[in-house]
């Protein structure tokens, strides 16, 4: 590996721009996964049990964790870092001109929502990683689900990814040249896509909330078209 690279990445504002794409981009492909994860709560306990089960016994898995929280880490050292260069080095009144100038209310809100993701992900693993797994993760995920402060937290965790992804894979794209009048549209609707795609974590954990048994509705509305 090419440490002179790696410096110059970290000590150039381009390149901690990059790296602040990459890492971005790397953590909202996971939250899709993470998502995807979360529908196997859908097939029953033990299809989710086993899943997870699987994931516990991989060696492999504790240095996917350890390179997922460096990713993390990056992500959050230089968003930090850039956003604090950005304000020292905008011009007076750059902000209202940057409303002004079609500003999104993602693209002005990521800092904000990133803190809200922060906590919402930190409450998170307290609540789901670091906790006592001998009733089986289903159990543990489903009973937490149907505490109305759970959902209620959940809920705006999940409002907020939803709002910080909705400009962030976007702006990612953009900081990695990624930018061309014949595929820009097609980025930004790919980001409002994954923004959308984040309320479903939301929307798992009010379906559980609420007692929603889609089985039972699906054979009622077969008993009324036999009749």
């Amino acid at each position: 590996m090419d440490i002179t690279f790696l410096k110059r990445l970290a000590t150039t504002s381009i390149g901690r721009k990059a790296l602040m794409a990459v890492s971005g981009l790397l953590l909202g492909g996971f939250m899709l996964v993470h998502l995807a994860e979360n529908l196997l709560l859908f097939k029953g306990e033990a299809a989710y049990n086993g899943w997870v089960d699987l994931l516990a016994s991989n060696p492999v898995t504790p240095l996917l964790e350890i390179g997922l929280l460096l990713i993390f880490i990056a992500h959050i050292i230089t968003g930090v870092w850039v956003r604090v260069e950005d304000f020292l080095n905008a011009p007076s009144g750059y902000e209202a001109r940057n409303w002004q100038g079609g500003r999104t209310i993602g693209s002005a809100t990521m800092l904000y929502t990133a803190a809200a993701v922060l906590s919402y992900l930190t409450y998170h693993m307290l609540t789901f990683r670091f906790v006592d797994h001998s009733m089986g993760f289903y159990q543990m995920v489903t009973g937490a689900f149907r505490s109305r402060a759970f959902v209620v937290v959940y809920i705006a965790g999940s409002a907020a990814l939803a709002l910080h992804l909705s400009h962030g894979m976007q702006s990612a794209f953009q900081t990695l040249g990624l930018n061309h009048p014949k595929y820009t549209p097609l980025i930004k609707i790919g980001g409002i896509l994954v923004a959308v795609l984040m309320t479903g974590f939301a929307l798992i954990s009010v379906y559980y909330l609420l007692g929603i048994d889609l089985k039972a509705a699906e054979a009622g509305y077969q008993v009324v078209i036999i009749r």
